[in-house]
């Protein structure tokens, strides 16, 4: 995404000299920053708060930077949703400078040119809604599936009815077992049992030889032996193939890389992020797009 890189070049260069910013007291961080909720931050990271929201740029509404965009006599409701943003990265942290780069590139994600064009058709899904997650995930990469569980919880529970997430194969090649098991899932979507193999694969990730995956498929009322019969016959790999291909062609480099309505996801996997990230999404479709003005230094753009 070369409109975030070059966004994020110039508020990291600026913050460079600001590796630890100030710590700020609460009445402090009240005169700075009137509108922001910042309780239950520590003087240090309300300092790496005020540092990031002096220097990041508001995305919407209210056309400066985030801490005059937040001050008492402001109304952009924007503003504050971009502030519980940085507050939680603060919360978690995440250094100034990092938090500026993540913001940006996260806020420059909404516009159109940005989005890949990713299907969301002929994939098993989960849960209902009209924002679409598309995730492509390989079978023997740790980090889906530790991303696995706080993705169902989004879309069957956290936002239930309003999001749905697309499984997609992205298998590397560096791992021998990984394009095996996409086609055992292929298989299994094939009979209704994908979200119940996939769970199987991902909790058993270092045991996906040919005798563990008909035990897996045994176990969620599958045929194993019909089902590597027809995996390595081959009937899959078109499909598995088909989906790899559209993650290259969307971008992929790494699993998992999740699409939001194909705005590719760069928050963390964890459930209070992906519940921003499609309330933002919603908010962003009501609003029919936001409107970005330029910035100083030239660090904004026009959507």
């Amino acid at each position: 995404m070369r409109i975030a890189a070059f966004l994020c070049l110039a508020a990291t260069a600026s913050l460079a000299q600001q590796a630890s910013p100030s710590p700020v007291t609460a009445e402090q961080a009240r005169n700075i920053v009137p509108r922001a909720e910042l309780s239950g931050l520590t003087d240090a990271q309300r300092g790496v708060f005020v540092a990031v929201a002096t220097e990041v740029f508001n995305y919407a509404g209210c056309q400066d930077t985030l801490a005059r965009c937040l001050a008492a006599a402001q109304q952009d409701p924007h503003a504050v949703r971009m502030a519980a943003l940085v507050r939680q990265l603060s919360s978690e942290g995440v250094p100034a400078s990092s938090i500026v780069q993540l913001v940006e590139s996260y806020y420059a994600s909404f516009a159109a040119s940005e989005r890949a064009p990713v299907n969301a058709e002929n994939c098993p899904t989960l849960g209902k809604g009209p924002v679409t997650l598309i995730e492509f995930s390989d079978y023997q990469c740790p980090h889906c599936a530790a991303a696995l569980a706080p993705l169902e919880h989004l879309v069957e529970q956290d936002r239930k009815g309003q999001a749905r997430l697309c499984s997609k194969y992205f298998p590397f090649a560096q791992h021998p077992r990984a394009r095996v098991a996409a086609a055992c899932a292929e298989y299994a979507r094939s009979k209704g049992k994908f979200w119940e193999l996939n769970a199987l694969l991902f909790a058993n990730q270092e045991a996906l030889e040919d005798e563990n995956l008909k035990a897996y498929a045994k176990q969620v009322g599958l045929d194993g032996e019909d089902m590597l019969k027809q995996v390595y016959a081959g009937k899959f790999d078109a499909q598995v193939e088909k989906n790899r291909r559209e993650g290259m062609v969307a971008g992929v480099e790494s699993t998992p890389t999740i699409f939001v309505d194909g705005r590719r996801n760069v928050l963390p996997l964890r459930p209070w992020y992906l519940t921003f990230t499609v309330d933002d999404e919603q908010q962003w479709r009501k609003e029919k797009g936001w409107a970005f003005a330029a910035a100083p230094q030239g660090r904004a753009k026009s959507n």
